[in-house]
Order: structure tokens, then sequence, then C-alpha cells
């Protein structure tokens, strides 16, 4: 019976041995090629990118009236941000401050391309657009919306009464 039982052993172990061998032959190459570090190729060229010579293109000119046009249309899409600022009554101030310093801003490059008689008209309204900030010093339980929208939109009035591009067109000058 021992003698039945080492001769099953020898040839289930043969069985068992016979796939292992043949598979780490096999497989050996590959797993090997796979992990080895090829030396690189002489056959890569460095390509040689030429340097260009730089391009100068001519300046845009903007004509005096062109560029109060532009300053006068931001000055009207500022004033539409504005109220719609005011109208949603966020609890910080920063986008109405930076929209009516934008408006400020505009109407002094507005300001910049008129003559004396009409450039105080645009410093005036400038002004007012900074005193009218100054309402969004106050603490925001006493701030009051209504008055400052009210002031704002008197404010759009005055401007789009006195300084319309068509209706300052000869009071323009070059900066």
């Amino acid at each position: 019976m021992f003698n039945i039982r080492m001769s099953f052993c020898r040839v289930m172990a043969g069985f068992l041995l016979v796939p292992v061998l043949a598979l780490s032959l096999a497989g050996c190459s590959t797993f090997r090629r796979k992990f080895v570090r090829h030396s690189k190729s002489k056959d890569v060229k460095e390509d040689f990118i030429p340097v260009l010579e730089p391009v100068e293109y001519q300046r845009v000119e903007v004509s005096p009236v062109e560029n109060y046009r532009s300053h006068y249309a931001m000055v009207k899409a500022y004033f539409g941000d504005v109220y719609a600022a005011l109208d949603s009554r966020d609890p910080g101030e920063k986008r109405e401050r930076y929209l009516l310093g934008q408006i400020a801003a505009h109407l002094q490059g507005m300001a910049s391309l008129l003559t004396e008689a009409r450039k105080l008209q645009a410093q005036k309204a400038a002004a007012e657009i900074d005193e009218a900030a100054g309402v969004l010093d106050k603490p925001a339980g006493i701030r009051r919306y209504d008055l400052l929208k009210g002031r704002v939109h008197q404010i759009e009035v005055d401007v789009r009464r006195a300084l319309k591009p068509d209706m300052v067109k000869e009071f323009i000058v070059s900066p």
C-alpha cells in the first residue's frame, strides 16, 4: 500500500511540475522583455527650429468720437448692472462699489475727451457717483438702498440728457 501511495504522489507531482515548468520557460521571455531597458536609438535627430523675425503690427487708431461712444456705452451697461446689484440686496457691497467705481472711471474717461464746458458736467457726474458710493460705508442695517437707487437713477438721467455722444459730438477733442 505504501508503494501505491508513493507512485501516486510521483505521478501527481509530475502532472503539476510539467505545466509549471512549461509556463516558466514560455512566459519568462515576454516578462523579461517588458522590464528590460533598451538604449535610445541614434536615428532621433534634433529638429532645427528657426527664429522668426518679429512682425510689427500697425497700431489701431480709434477716433476720439468712437472712444467717447465706447465709454458712454460702458456707462449705460454699468448703470444697468448697478440696478440689478441693488435689487439683489446682497449683504456684501463689493459688487456695488466696483460697479459705481467703473461708472466714475468711464465718466472721467469721457471728461478727458471733452472741451472745458462739457468736461465739468462729466466730472460733476463722476463726483456725484463717488458721493453716492459713500452710502455703502454705512452699516448694512441702516443703508437705504431705495434712496441710493433713486440717486443713481437721477445721475443716469442727467448723464443721458447732457452727455449723449450725438449731443456732444462738436465738443469732443483729441486727447
